[in-house]
C-alpha cells in the first residue's frame, strides 16, 4: 500500500516496545521506553516491522485510512541504533527525500538534550509527492536512547503554513524518553494529549 514520503526514505522505519499510547497502563513502564501521547481523535492505522530490529506503527484521525490520510503521526523504533547521532539521522532522512520529491527541502528547526537523552527536531517539505500528486509536510523529533533510535513524525498532506507550526511542535516537545533504571530519567504519568489544531 502506499505510504507517505517520510516512511519511505532512506532508513528502514519501526516500532516494538512503545512506551506509550492513547491509553495508559496500570502498571509503570520498565527500561528505556519511548513515552508518546496519542491524540484522542487518532486511531492506530498500521504497525508492524520494516525490517530487523525496526518497527513502525502509523497513527491517522479517525475516520481516515493509511491510503487516504490528512494527517499521520509516526513512531518509529530502530533497536539496532543504539546512541546513534540523531542530527546524522536527520541528514540522512533529507537525502532521502531529496532525492525522491523534486523541490523538496529540509531543515534542522532545534537539536539539544532532553531527560539526558540527544534528540535532533528537523523540517522536511515536499512540495508535490510524486506518488500522491500532494503536497506534504513533515515534523520529525528524533530521540538517541541507550538501547534504540526513537523517531516520531507529524505528517499533514498540504502546504506548511506558518500557524500550525507551533502546536505541531509543541506536540513533539512532549514526546520523551525515559529509562525506569536511572533515577534522573524517570517515566512519567501517561496521559492523553491534545491534538494540534490543524483548522485554517
Amino acid at each position: 500500500m502506499p505510504r507517505p514520503f517520510h516512511v519511505v526514505a532512506t532508513f528502514i522505519a519501526g516500532l516494538s516496545a512503545l512506551g506509550a499510547s492513547a491509553s495508559s497502563s496500570a502498571a509503570a513502564p520498565q527500561g528505556e521506553n519511548l513515552v508518546v501521547d496519542i491524540p484522542q481523535e487518532f486511531q492506530l492505522g498500521d504497525q508492524g516491522q520494516q525490517g530487523p530490529g525496526a518497527d513502525i506503527a502509523e497513527y491517522i484521525p479517525k475516520g481516515e485510512t493509511v491510503d487516504d490520510w490528512s494527517r499521520m503521526i509516526t513512531v518509529q523504533v530502530f533497536h539496532n541504533l543504539k546512541a546513534f547521532d540523531p542530527n546524522r539521522f536527520g541528514e540522512a532522512l533529507k537525502g532521502g527525500l531529496l532525492g525522491g520529491c523534486p523541490g523538496a527541502q529540509g531543515t534542522q528547526l532545534k537539536s539539544g538534550r532532553e531527560n539526558g537523552y540527544a534528540f535532533s527536531l528537523w523540517l522536511y517539505t515536499c512540495p508535490l509527492n510524486p506518488k500522491t500528486g500532494k503536497p506534504e509536510t513533515l515534523f520529525d523529533e528524533v530521540i538517541s536512547g541507550a538501547d534504540s533510535l526513537y523517531s516520531v513524525q507529524y505528517a499533514l498532506r498540504s502546504a506548511l503554513k506558518p500557524d500550525l507550526m507551533p502546536p505541531i511542535t509543541a506536540y513533539l516537545s512532549g514526546v520523551r524518553v525515559c529509562d525506569s533504571r536511572l533515577p534522573d530519567r524517570p517515566c512519567p504519568t501517561m496521559t492523553s494529549s491534545p491534538s494540534p489544531s490543524t483548522s485554517s
